[in-house]
C-alpha cells in the first residue's frame, strides 16, 4: 500500500514545552539565599544591639553575647614569672594582656617586656636557676623560631615551659651592650 500521494507522509514537528522544573529550582534557591541573607542580617543586628565597649585609658572591653575581649596594656607582673634583678622595663608599650572568653572558659595571653645591661650568660644563669625543672632551656644558633614559636628571630635562648594547659616562656636576645627579656605567659585565665 502507498499512499495517494505519493509522498512520504510528512513530519510532524516537534512542540516545545516549557520546562518548568528549571524555574522551580533556581527560584528554590534564590528563595533559599533569600531567606539565609535574612537571617544573617538579623543575627548581625542582635550582636550589634547587645556589643558594649568600654574604654578607659589603655585598656579596652568588648562584650557581646556570645563572651568578651579585654584588652590592657597597663599591666603590670600579668605574666607571674620572675623579673630579673634591675631589669627596667622602659617600653611599656610592648607589655600586655589579653583575655577571651566565652561560657565558662576563658584563655589569656601576657607579655612584658625588660632590658638589662648585664651579660647575656649571668641572665641565662640566674633565669637557669631560678624558674625550676618544669621550664626546658633553648638555643637558638641558626635562628629559627624555638620551639615553634618567634618570640624574636634574634632570640638567643628561651625558658619554655609548655605543660599543662598553658604555655610560659622567658625569651633572653642581645642587643648591643643590653640583653632583652621577654616574659610571655598564655593558656586558660585560671593558670594566669
Amino acid at each position: 500500500m502507498s499512499s495517494a500521494s505519493g509522498r512520504p507522509p510528512a513530519a510532524i514537528p516537534p512542540q516545545r514545552r516549557s520546562n518548568n522544573a528549571v524555574w522551580w529550582i533556581l527560584g528554590i534557591v534564590a528563595g533559599g539565599i533569600v531567606v539565609m541573607v535574612l537571617f544573617g542580617l538579623a543575627l548581625a543586628g542582635l550582636f550589634i544591639r547587645n556589643l558594649r565597649v568600654h574604654s578607659q585609658g589603655n585598656n579596652v572591653e568588648i562584650q557581646t553575647p556570645v563572651g568578651a575581649i579585654k584588652v590592657n596594656k597597663d599591666v603590670q607582673r600579668a605574666t607571674g614569672l620572675p623579673v630579673y634583678p634591675g631589669a627596667t622595663s622602659g617600653e611599656t608599650d610592648k607589655n600586655a594582656k589579653v583575655e577571651l572568653s566565652a561560657g565558662d572558659g576563658a584563655v589569656g595571653i601576657a607579655v612584658e617586656h625588660f632590658t638589662t645591661t648585664d651579660k647575656l650568660d649571668q641572665v641565662d644563669t640566674w633565669y637557669a636557676h631560678r624558674l625550676g625543672s618544669s621550664f626546658r632551656r633553648e638555643e637558638n644558633h641558626d635562628h629559627h623560631p624555638i620551639h615553634g614559636v618567634t618570640v624574636d628571630s634574634d632570640t638567643d635562648t628561651a625558658f619554655v615551659d609548655d605543660h599543662g594547659d598553658g604555655v610560659r616562656l622567658v625569651a633572653l636576645t642581645k642587643k648591643g651592650e643590653s640583653v632583652d627579656i621577654v616574659l610571655m605567659r598564655a593558656g586558660k585565665k585560671e593558670a594566669q
